[in-house]
């Protein structure tokens, strides 16, 4: 029996081996020597970083002769995804920052080319650990690109380290203040005064590990929360560079900002609060985060800037960042779900007492008639474009056949398929149910988003609407109205209602009428005081709504 175990090992220990090592791909190649240092999380330390890449379409050898061999500082970074319960016993996989060095000092930045993307110094090594399709921030940066916002580029790599295969990673650019990352103006500590001091300003939202920062609360409470306010950390001026001038100047611009925003009227044309931002940046980000619906959108991992009011100096939303928990990857916030709204997540029972909500200013932007209409209006132009079922598949099946290999060897280290990571909702038992589940859910999502954006471009004003072919009166009223309407001939009318963001309270009803003119009784007495939305419509009329305002 002992000879039989010893005969099988040995067969086997081929394939075993295969799986965990690597000499050729049609991938680049990163390569760490650490010389016998450890990898931590904080500092950095130096290693000798190879990239075996001859090109798109070619084969690289570790054989052969490294594209770029230099000095590097390199350290495990994120938050969550570095946490040990983020792992599966024996299978850590853990995400990478790396900045290129002069020397092993690690006093003096380089920068560079990596893999065909703009040069610069610093750059991460995601690892995709839960997300086995590894299609969900490749597809998401992607989008962000085609939607106008600044994002991280990406590739596919594999990466060794020590000799050791450690699998494929997602080689992204940092978010960083630059001109091929945040092209924002240089600020310096003599820049106090005047346009000087209006930007460059590069902020994030988002969990206060990692390297320091500067960093203030809002005024005001976000989400349903009564007690928690959005922290604002300054990425660029660095901390310790940065002047108390300078936090003070951006602090009170986005302080005066959020205080227009929420106390002016949104439906006021002349209202102030649209001077301070650029409103298509955060029309494409609401975009964004939407489509992937995306748990932690708005409120972690959220970027904005600013640049120097000669320069436009309005806020701008972005770069796009971390998207691996996002379509329909968790199993909390409805993650999972292909209908709701993530700027209104938080207010479930799982959500709102979560320490990190969604700023206030997006339930507020929802109720400006022009934001609703730029939404619609942006949404059937990515729709009728790039942002549709067939694209996006085609993206996801050409990324699928160029990690075919890459993926066979990664798994074969990592064996994580048909096992649960947090916070996956779907496990596949194989890539394909993966990638199959994706897509699905991908159309369902954009199907659920065609009917909202439909109700944002509802011909909305006030209390009325454009066409006065019927009316519902009294408004305001207790929750009894009138219905009048007229129809030329028989047909068939149907009506639902919706709060005032477009949720469906009920369904719709279908009703049989004769020709002539109509006064039908709506009993919405049951319904507390607010403003809801009757939306009806007949084979002679195109949808109409009204906003019935009711008063208890």
């Amino acid at each position: 029996m002992k000879k039989i175990q010893i005969i099988l090992l040995i067969l086997l220990c081929p394939v075993l081996l295969w799986g965990q090592s690597l000499s050729v791909s049609n991938l680049p190649i990163i390569r760490f020597n650490t010389k016998t240092r450890v990898i931590q999380d904080e500092p950095k330390v130096p290693v000798q970083l190879e990239i075996y890449d001859k090109g798109p379409g070619q084969l690289n050898q570790l054989s052969g002769t490294p594209t770029i061999s230099t000095v590097a500082g390199v350290e495990y970074r994120g938050s969550t995804s570095q946490a040990d319960f983020y792992f599966l016993p024996g299978y850590v996989k853990k995400p990478y920052g790396i900045e290129l060095w002069t020397d092993s000092t690690g006093l003096t930045a380089k920068k560079m080319s990596l893999v065909q993307m703009p040069e610069e110094s610093d750059w991460v090594l995601n690892a995709s650990y839960n997300d086995r399709s590894f299609m969900r921030d490749f597809i998401s940066q992607n989008l962000a690109g085609r939607l106008g916002l600044l994002h991280s580029k990406a590739k596919f790599v594999e990466l060794i380290v020590n000799d050791e295969y450690r699998g494929v990673y997602v080689l992204m650019e940092k978010i960083k203040q630059g001109k091929s990352r945040v092209p924002i103006s240089d600020l310096y500590p003599t820049e106090n005064t005047g346009d000087d001091v209006t930007g460059g300003y590069l902020l994030k939202i988002d969990k206060s590990s990692g390297s320091p920062s500067t960093t203030w609360k809002s005024n005001f409470t976000s989400g349903i929360s009564a007690t928690q306010k959005c922290e604002f950390q300054i990425e660029y001026p660095k901390y310790g560079i940065i002047t108390q001038q300078q936090l003070i100047y951006i602090r009170d611009y986005i302080n005066n900002w959020e205080q227009k925003l929420m106390t002016e009227d949104m439906n006021d044309p002349k209202a102030s609060f649209r001077n301070y931002m650029d409103m298509p940046s955060f029309v494409n980000y609401f975009i964004l985060n939407e489509v992937t619906r995306n748990v932690d959108g708005y409120r972690l991992s959220t970027y904005l800037y600013k640049d120097k009011e000669s320069l436009g100096g309005k806020i701008k939303m972005g770069p796009a960042w971390d998207f691996n928990i996002a379509l329909g990857n968790a199993d909390y916030l409805n993650g999972w779900k292909t209908d709701g709204f993530v700027y209104k997540a938080m207010e479930n029972e799982g959500g709102k007492n979560d320490y990190w909500q969604v700023p206030f200013w997006w339930n507020k932007l929802i109720q400006d008639a022009s934001f609703r209409k730029a939404l619609a209006t942006r949404w059937k132009s990515v729709r009728s474009t790039f942002l549709t079922t067939n694209s996006i598949y085609s993206s996801i099946d050409s990324a699928q056949v160029a990690l075919k290999d890459p993926l066979i060897r990664n798994f074969q280290k990592y064996p994580l398929m048909g096992q649960k990571i947090w916070p996956n909702y779907y496990v596949g038992a194989t890539l394909n149910d993966e990638v199959n589940w994706l897509k699905n859910w991908i159309q369902g999502r954009l199907t659920w988003l065609d009917a909202q954006m439909a109700l944002f471009d509802s011909p909305i004003l006030g209390n009325e609407v454009l066409e006065k072919s019927s009316v519902l009166y009294p408004n305001p009223s207790n929750g009894l109205f009138n219905w009048k309407f007229s129809l030329a001939k028989p047909g068939v009318v149907n009506y639902q209602l919706l709060d005032s963001q477009g949720r469906q309270l009920i369904s719709s009803q279908t009703l049989n009428f004769g020709s002539g003119e109509h006064v039908y009784p709506v009993d919405l007495t049951s319904l507390s005081s607010g403003i809801y939305l009757f939306q009806w419509s007949s084979s002679e009329e195109t949808t109409q709504t009204w906003r019935l305002n009711i008063v208890k």
